[in-house]
């Protein structure tokens, strides 16, 4: 091609430059296609990371002691003081995950386990002696139990098992029995039972039960062989850790005395102090909201700096491309991206399920700054109750037709639709307060009232200003500076003396603009009986 053409210098760069950009704007809208899909490396290696090491709560140690069935647990080994731990990223085979034992900070997703019972009759016999004797809620020694991960693995729960020695399944290191996670399968493969350190109190501890955070033997039933790790470095996902295994280890302490037990050996279930605070997660699917919440929130709040309520809505107003007031999953990701934070599908559903209450798949305004600014504070709350109480005039603790119409049946006579014929006063009433009663049984709680002012109450930056809306829309006396109440009538009272005074009809809700005998039991509730005459102002 260029045989004919003049000669260059040797420092003359001679290519085709339109090719070469044509290729890195390809590259270019690649990677963006990736970054938005999340399947860039890096996304996908933050994403794991986050779901393994999510913190969790642990069971907090029960006031006797005991472990019961459904505590959640960190499994600590005595030699090398590192937690059983669940590596995701080590598949071992189809469905089989690696475990490995490390040093953790806090009780994370990986490394948080739960005690179950088994769901096969293999413990029958003593689920029938336990009940008779009360005790079936806890774990004995020799008893048979489960150890699940429920919250980590997307698919399920995952159940920690052994298998003996073969072609394909044995520990990378010491080529003993392999230790892995499993799914749910035969029941007898992945039960496990307690055994005592000491080999000599193994009959007078049969049958009693497990105390937390004390030394003790893990026995895999199937195989009699006990779960076990050293200090034998194998490579995952987090570094360097320590292999897991089962074997029962022989050594200087061992080998001439049969009695006791090799720390390798020994393991205590871990749980929290007594009295600590303690939140189940029940769902996988909800396994890395916490943490994403968390990290939504915070960017927003950061973004919104001193501007409070306006700024954090002006935020969502950008985000909402289409300007419908509501944020798609799509609008919510790319807006999300533009402050700093991917999410990866897993992440981005966790968001949505835990910001969409009523189920619409969309985002409102609303939703967002509720989840982002939290729920009312206790004077918001107590002021939105003191409203509930107005409405709640049988005192049973809720609002029914019965409430409404002793608030508002006299002053309904008057409404045009009523008069006209087109609705009845309890339609009307039903419309009312259907904002309230979200379940549509014609019963308000209190809890629904405070669901309902919860959701106005992220629109209001300003406590004063919400209780003066709150005082003024039910008409509650009392609130001081610019909270104070002002729709309640101001009357002209005339006493028997002759002289005048102005009072308020205090909570005068539900009385209406010229009943003056309502106004009058109103005022002699409150105090003042010395009246001849009331005369209305303006």
């Amino acid at each position: 091609m260029l045989g004919a053409a003049a000669s260059y210098r040797p420092n003359t760069f001679v290519g085709n430059f339109h090719e070469d950009i044509t290729k890195e704007e390809i590259r270019m809208k690649e990677f963006l296609r990736q970054r938005e899909k999340g399947e860039l490396h890096s996304q996908r290696v933050g994403g794991k990371m986050r779901r393994h090491l999510q913190e969790c709560y642990l069971t907090p140690q029960h006031d006797d002691g005991n472990v019961r069935f459904g505590d959640y647990v960190m499994i600590q080994n005595a030699k090398t003081e590192g937690f059983l731990s669940c590596d995701l990223d080590d598949v071992l085979d189809q469905g089989r995950f690696g475990v490995s034992s490390t040093s953790s900070p806090a009780p994370l997703l990986r490394n948080c386990f739960k005690i179950v019972k088994p769901k096969s009759h293999s413990n029958k016999y003593d689920d029938r002696f336990y009940k008779a004797s009360g005790e079936d809620h806890l774990l004995h020694h020799n008893e048979r139990f489960c150890l699940v991960n429920e919250h980590l693995w997307e698919n399920g729960p995952l159940m920690l098992t052994s298998s003996i020695v073969g072609p394909t399944h044995y520990s990378k290191v010491t080529k003993k029995q392999e230790v892995a996670l499993v799914p749910p399968s035969s029941q007898h493969e992945v039960c496990w039972q307690i055994l005592p350190g000491d080999i000599r109190h193994r009959a007078a501890l049969d049958g009693k039960p497990i105390k937390a955070n004390t030394c003790l033997v893990i026995n895999h039933v199937a195989t009699n062989q006990n779960l076990s790790t050293d200090k034998k470095p194998v490579k995952t996902s987090f570094g360097m850790e320590d292999e897991v295994c089962c074997h029962r280890w022989v050594g200087q302490h061992t080998k001439h005395n049969v009695n006791e037990t090799e720390e390798q050996n020994l393991w205590a279930l871990v749980s929290a102090p007594t009295g600590a605070h303690f939140e189940e997660m029940y769902d996988a699917a909800f396994k890395d909201t916490g943490t994403t919440l968390e990290r939504v929130r915070a960017k927003f709040l950061q973004r919104a700096g001193q501007g409070g309520f306006r700024a954090l809505v002006r935020c969502l107003t950008i985000m909402d491309n289409d300007g419908n007031h509501t944020l798609s999953r799509e609008e919510l990701v790319e807006g999300l991206r533009t402050y700093g934070i991917w999410l990866d599908d897993t992440e981005a559903a966790a968001v949505m399920r835990a910001y969409d209450r009523d189920g619409s798949s969309t985002i409102s305004i609303t939703e967002f700054l509720r989840a982002i600014r939290g729920e009312m504070n206790a004077r918001r709350k107590a002021i939105a109750l003191q409203a509930f109480a107005t409405l709640d005039r049988t005192r049973d603790g809720t609002v029914n037709m019965q409430d409404m119409m002793a608030i508002y049946g006299k002053n309904l006579d008057r409404h045009p639709e009523v008069t006209s014929g087109v609705k009845t006063k309890q339609k009307l009433l039903l419309e009312f307060t259907s904002c309230w009663d979200k379940d549509g049984d014609a019963t308000i709680t209190a809890d629904e009232f405070l669901d309902y002012y919860t959701d106005l109450s992220v629109n209001i930056d300003n406590d004063d200003y919400f209780e003066l809306m709150v005082r003024n829309a039910w008409h509650l006396s009392g609130g001081a500076g610019w909270s104070e109440n002002t729709t309640c009538r101001r009357v002209l009272v005339i006493h028997h003396d002759g002289s005048q005074t102005v009072e308020e009809i205090k909570n005068d809700l539900g009385i209406g603009p010229n009943d003056l005998d309502a106004m009058k039991e109103n005022l002699i509730a409150q105090g003042i009986t010395d009246i001849k005459k009331i005369e209305l102002a303006g």
